[in-house]
């Protein structure tokens, strides 16, 4: 049982990266700064008899550590009202994978939205649309989603609790890599 949180935020060590992994603490997983990876955009080969694939950039490698997970935490910022250019970037590439026969299905997914005003409202499309639209596509599990309000680079860090929904999230994740470890044993 593997978790990995891919932080999409382009700073390593701001409220995006906090959110997830004060949401992780005691679980063991893997984090991986979307930021510190090269991607390309998509680069459509259909209708060329090429292969819908890139291999000039770090995605397969990305995706090797993707497959590895049974649990996927995803950690956005609020970009003018939708996830940043480095998930969307990301998520675009998925459809290299979809096409090269990747096995999407069975994923758990989290996904981690962090604003400065009113996220909750703010990331609906993130949410409702790119996450939930896509996982069900790709026969992945969305589990749910969690916003914090947070403006200054440290402000997720020095809250005293983490938000009811994302405390929400944390046990439905405790949850299922205590059941996948237990079956795991047996």
């Amino acid at each position: 049982m593997t978790t990995l949180f891919i932080n999409g935020s382009s700073r390593t060590n701001g409220n995006t990266v906090a959110f997830g992994e004060r949401l992780l603490a005691g679980i063991p997983h893997t984090t991986l700064h979307l930021i510190d990876q090269h991607l390309n955009f998509d680069l459509d080969q259909r209708g060329t008899g090429q292969p819908q694939r890139d291999t000039r950039d770090d995605y397969e490698a990305l995706m090797a550590q993707f497959a590895a997970a049974d649990d996927i935490v995803i950690g956005t910022p609020v970009y003018w009202y939708n996830m940043s250019g480095q998930l969307k970037t990301f998520m675009d590439r998925w459809f290299d994978s979809f096409t090269t026969g990747f096995d999407f299905a069975g994923k758990r997914v989290y996904l981690l939205v962090v604003g400065v005003d009113d996220p909750a409202n703010k990331a609906t499309d993130i949410i409702s649309k790119a996450f939930a639209e896509s996982c069900d596509w790709l026969k992945m599990t969305y589990m749910g989603a969690a916003t914090a309000i947070a403006d200054g680079p440290t402000d997720l860090q020095q809250q005293a609790t983490l938000p009811a929904e994302a405390l929400k999230v944390r046990q439905t994740l405790v949850t299922m890599t205590q059941s996948v470890s237990r079956e795991t044993k047996s």
